[in-house]
């Protein structure tokens, strides 16, 4: 039995428990527990916000001021998938109260802190009482499973991807006082193999072998063809040319494994940094998450944002997929990224996305559009976008400038 009637100590247990932060949720449920009053969020809420209870319950007269909220025959089902079912028949339960979720839980004994509606249906009948005259009764089905009290972040979830992954660390040592940087714009992986990038990787390991200060390793986004494993296709659903994503992941993971080990050995310090491409991007964040949790020593910036931008000395360095804002990237760097703006004696935009190459000083600002070492695809050869050279670049800068530019 369940009185619906405000009373002063209920409106000052409210008013106590909103000064100390709870939820207008856990307030209803408070009471509940406390007095055995049945009120719904939203009327807590309303006379937190308003000091006004709803008019149903204050204008209400003196002879129906103890109407109850009844449960009768409550029937409980436990089900192999782990949900409860409950049907009761309850007195006094309106159209508006079956819509509120917290209500029908509590009217069914379950608390809204601790379970989820998964179905619920309502059916409204008039009865005649010998003691009250016609009454409204409701018969209530609901379906309900227990809340996960550690459901799974996006955090939680690379931890998973990347829990059994044994760390690779190396002895570094200080290196010569310049820095490489070392832009990898669609690789496309699932299109292009290792056996398609061996040779380029092989002549950027020379390089490497050289020793720097710093090695930027700048993973330009569409580091795989596909954005998911059993359908090719793009982020926004662009239906592409069937690939092996298993193998792409198997390539990538010993192109990168074996990068970034060179890296490692030959710098004082490694940094990879992480844009999100079309074709992959969610992809491509999950996969830092693995060189993170196996390359320890390095330096991993992993985000999914549009641009971001970075200092390697004295050079100020924006990067983009490139297929976002093209023609403003320049005045975007001097707006969202003031600090490496001011800070930077020359500056760089590096980006991808046209599988071409294109540098051009815009300013002073030096926007290098980079290609791509894959190899064409269908889509590629039918309208003849065949022409552009397929090379891995390495730019090699002093503090202030660059002062080596290499195609491998």
């Amino acid at each position: 039995m369940v009185n619906i009637k405000w009373t002063d100590e209920h409106k000052n247990r409210v008013t106590e428990l909103g000064k100390q932060g709870l939820s207008s949720s856990k307030i209803a449920q408070r009471l509940f527990d406390e007095f055995g009053v049945n009120l719904s969020r939203r009327t807590v809420s309303r006379y937190l916000s308003t000091g006004h209870t709803s008019s149903r319950y204050d204008k209400m007269k003196k002879n129906t001021s103890k109407v109850k909220d009844v449960k009768r025959g409550t029937e409980i089902v436990i089900n192999k998938d782990g949900s409860t079912t409950s049907t009761t028949t309850i007195e006094n339960m309106n159209r508006e109260k079956a819509k509120d979720v917290d209500f029908v839980l509590r009217a069914h004994g379950f608390n809204p802190e601790d379970w989820d509606i998964v179905s619920a249906k309502s059916n409204f009948w008039q009865q005649n009482s010998v003691e009250k005259g016609l009454i409204d009764l409701c018969q209530s089905k609901i379906t309900v499973k227990p809340k996960l009290d550690d459901e799974l972040t996006p955090q939680d979830i690379a931890n998973l991807f990347t829990a059994d992954i044994k760390p690779y660390t190396v002895k570094q040592v200080a290196r010569d006082t310049h820095n490489l940087v070392v832009p990898l714009p669609d690789l496309h992986f699932g299109i292009t193999t290792m056996l398609d990038v061996k040779g380029h990787l092989d002549r950027l390991l020379e390089l490497i072998n050289k020793g720097y200060k710093t090695i930027v390793i700048e993973q330009l986004g569409d580091l795989f063809h596909s954005s998911q494993m059993w359908s090719s296709q793009t982020l926004k659903g662009t239906l592409l040319d069937e690939v092996n994503m298993v193998q792409a992941v198997e390539d990538a993971k010993q192109f990168f494994d074996v990068l970034v080990t060179a890296a490692l050995k030959k710098s004082t310090t490694l940094h990879i940094k992480q844009m999100a491409g079309n074709h992959s991007g969610n992809m491509e964040y999950m996969f830092m998450e693995y060189l993170k949790a196996k390359y320890p020593q390095a330096v991993i910036k992993n985000n999914i944002k549009f641009r971001d931008a970075y200092l390697l000395d004295n050079v100020g360095i924006m990067l983009a997929h490139g297929d976002l804002a093209p023609k403003n990237l320049p005045m975007l760097m001097a707006n969202e990224f003031g600090g490496v703006w001011s800070l930077s004696h020359s500056k760089e935009i590096h980006k991808g996305h046209f599988h071409k190459e294109k540098t051009v000083d815009e300013g002073g600002v030096i926007s290098r559009q980079l290609g791509t070492v894959k190899p064409n695809d269908k889509y590629e050869i039918m309208n003849g976008w065949t022409l552009s050279k397929k090379e891995l670049y390495a730019l090699e800068y002093d503090s202030d400038k660059l002062v080596a530019e290499w195609h491998v």
